[in-house]
């Protein structure tokens, strides 16, 4: 904000001079007339496309950097353009205000700083500058102010007090955002997870001997009778209120008696689990990037009701008030823009957090009838759940060797030296279907039997989430020849190895088969090597620390070398296989003097052909360990990831391995969850641990 400030402030300074030099008498005079005009317009314009994309980023697909971008720019524009409005006012002399009307525009900016409820920060770090958007609210409080006394013998009596009302909004909606910006701050966030003495609300339980039976999840929705249209919708705010300290990168250690916490129940099925975690997700997004959680609430209500009854009793009162005064045309026609444009706003809002998944659990959950009947209407215009839709997809050997998307990448890489423009033009998005979420599910499902197997050992759940696809190898008796591509050598080597061996035998049994031989785990393993490659390419902070930027650069160069010929591609590849193991060897040795992995991901890639002969399996088991590889992989780098990063990368839109991540935590299979058995104080008194669903603000109480 203070940027912004200074930055307004030093741009009409430049204005200034450069227009008193360069302009003629007639041109200044126009400029003069227009432009605070043309400010306040374009600023109302740069609120209606805030507010109808500032939550589209949270999506997925192709488009996403171009929604991203336009809200980056817009977000940033938004705040300056008011403050460079005001600054006009501030600095203008009362020759220069044309019309009492241009004073009146003066608190519609202050509203407009406070920007759509769609978005209040673009990015973590807005949310921990919450004291500068403080001081910001104060600056611009007192600069509205200080113009309107400025230019107070320009005002008609009544259009002065018609402001006030609009100062009101204004200061209550720049508030909101300064509001929602320290709530959603690291430590406030921190500090609203166990805002209960833990150790007082125990001795009480104690004292009182209050024990009764486990309920489940499952058990408490049925005892609430919650309907089966709404049952989602709360398993879904209950357990996100569960998880709330490890979104703060917090660690839950909770009494293992209590491990009933974390099973979604034997009828949630695949489709129903990523189902729940993208609400889950979605309530996390409203918590840290808009106003949704401070506006639905009793008196987020409330001071709504008051800013939309008192926009439209200003709009009414203007209306009696301008046809007995000579104001201009178009003056009168932008300030009813202004208005209406802010009631349309505030509507339009109010719409859209009515029919959030916010909205329509608070609504339901009322104990009004009328309220509940409203939420039970708004669940028709709300988007249905579906789980992640889709995943990014990109080839390593896709990007190195077809011809470049943009001629001119040379002189653009002066500008973009990480080359992101042309890796994201190379990436593609693929759908995350029911099939791909079945066996993830299933697989997560199956570490997690074997964690509970072992009594829920936290030394176990290390080992269960760090394999790296060594167990697959294990039982299949391929070890010896394969292990060490996934234990001794560090993560980012060991993905571009089996990316590479992964996109190869792909090619190679493409070209003599078909697709539908090969059975689904084919597909799968392509998609898993795809999108993990793209998280190396475009989100390696979600990946453990290692080298890989440059092993992914030594293995393109080495790719681009071994293949001259690009249009010949799919034809190399599969010549591979006809190279002898001298000349193979000598090829591995070549790479290896680099941080190349892509003669040793070939060599991966002839060894998974060699055991069709060598165990008689058929290609339908060859992409089943494949494929269990890349969910051991998926695992580990699911667990490895902070929450805070997951955080961040919410911003950027849909992740698949954010969905994992969370998706794993339901079932315990997360560092951040550390199951503990009772104390033996407890155990003496024979204490007998409950979780109460409907006191979840006493989770402190619950935790060891």
């Amino acid at each position: 904000m203070i940027v912004t400030i200074a930055s307004a402030l030093l741009f009409i300074e430049i204005k200034d001079a450069a227009f008193l030099r360069t302009l003629s008498q007639v041109m200044l005079s126009l400029w003069l007339k227009w432009e605070l005009r043309a400010m306040v317009v374009l600023s109302l314009s740069v609120q209606l496309i805030l507010i109808k994309f500032g939550n589209r980023r949270k999506n997925s697909g192709r488009h996403l950097k171009i929604v991203s971008l336009l809200v980056w720019t817009m977000y940033l524009f938004a705040d300056w353009l008011a403050t460079v409005a005001l600054s006009t006012l501030l600095r203008s002399r009362k020759e220069q205000i044309t019309s009492p009307l241009v004073i009146f525009w003066t608190p519609f900016l202050l509203l407009h700083l406070g920007g759509p409820d769609t978005i209040t920060a673009y990015s973590l770090s807005d949310n921990e500058l919450w004291p500068r958007h403080l001081f910001g609210l104060c600056f611009q409080v007192g600069v509205a102010l200080y113009v309107y006394v400025k230019f107070w013998t320009l005002t008609v009596t009544k259009l002065t007090y018609l402001a006030i009302p609009i100062f009101i909004v204004g200061i209550i909606k720049y508030g909101e955002r300064v509001r929602a910006l320290f709530q959603a701050s690291n430590v406030r966030f921190r500090k609203s997870v166990f805002s209960t003495d833990k150790a007082s609300e125990l001795e009480v339980e104690l004292s009182q001997g209050a024990s009764k039976s486990d309920i489940t999840l499952e058990g408490y929705l049925d005892t609430k009778q919650i309907k089966e249209k709404y049952r989602y919708l709360y398993r879904a705010f209950l357990l996100f209120q569960v998880f709330r300290p490890m979104f703060s990168d917090l660690k839950l250690r909770i009494y293992n008696k209590l491990d009933y916490i974390f099973e979604l129940g034997e009828n949630v099925v695949a489709e129903e689990a990523f189902k729940i975690v993208e609400i889950e997700l979605g309530f996390l997004y409203d918590l840290l990037y808009t106003k949704i959680p401070i506006v639905i609430t009793r008196i987020g209500v409330i001071l709504r009701i008051i800013s939309l009854s008192l926009i439209t009793s200003t709009l009414i009162a203007f209306l009696l008030v301008v046809g007995k005064h000579g104001y201009s045309k178009v003056d009168i026609g932008i300030s009813y823009l202004l208005m209406v444009g802010a009631i349309f706003l505030e509507l339009y809002s109010a719409f859209l957090h009515l029919s959030s998944d916010w909205g329509i659990h608070w609504l339901t959950s009322q104990n009004n009838r009328l309220l509940r009947a409203a939420g039970s209407n708004l669940v028709h215009f709300s988007k249905p759940n579906k789980g992640i839709r889709a995943m990014a997809q990109h080839s390593l050997l896709d990007y190195c060797l077809q011809p470049r998307k943009l001629k001119l990448a040379k002189v653009l890489n002066i500008f973009d030296p990480e080359d992101n423009a042309e890796k994201y033009l190379h990436t593609s998005w693929k759908e995350v279907d029911l099939e791909l979420q079945k066996i993830m599910y299933t697989h997560f499902k199956e570490k997690r039997r074997k964690y509970k197997e072992k009594q829920f050992e936290y030394k176990e759940l290390l080992e269960l989430l760090e394999e790296r696809g060594r167990i697959p190898l294990i039982q299949n008796n391929v070890d010896a020849d394969l292990g060490w591509s996934v234990s001794d050598v560090e993560f980012t080597h060991s993905l571009l190895l089996w990316h590479i061996a992964t996109d190869v035998v792909y090619n190679d049994d493409h070209h003599w088969f078909r697709a539908g031989k090969l059975g689904p785990y084919c597909r799968i393993s392509k998609l898993l090597s795809d999108y993990m490659m793209y998280l190396l390419f475009l989100c390696p902070e979600m990946l453990p620390e290692g080298i890989g930027t440059i092993r992914h650069h030594d293995t393109c160069i080495e790719a681009k070398n071994f293949v001259h010929d690009k249009s010949k591609f799919k034809q190399v590849i599969r010549g591979l296989f006809g190279i002898d193991i001298e000349s193979r060897s000598f090829f591995v040795l070549m790479g290896s003097l680099k941080k190349s992995a892509f003669f040793e991901g070939c060599q991966i890639a002839v060894q998974l052909q060699t055991l069709l002969g060598q165990f008689r399996w058929d290609h339908e088991d060859k992409w089943k360990l494949i494929a269990e590889v890349w969910l051991d992989m998926l695992t580990y780098v699911a667990a490895q990831c902070s929450w805070k990063e997951h955080a961040r990368q919410l911003q950027q839109g849909e992740e698949l391995l954010t969905h994992v991540a969370l998706l794993m935590a339901h079932l315990g299979l997360s560092k951040k969850i550390q199951m503990v058995p009772l104390p033996k104080r407890l155990q003496e008194v024979e204490y007998e641990p409950t979780f109460y669903w409907d006191r979840l603000d006493r989770l402190p109480s619950y935790l060891a």
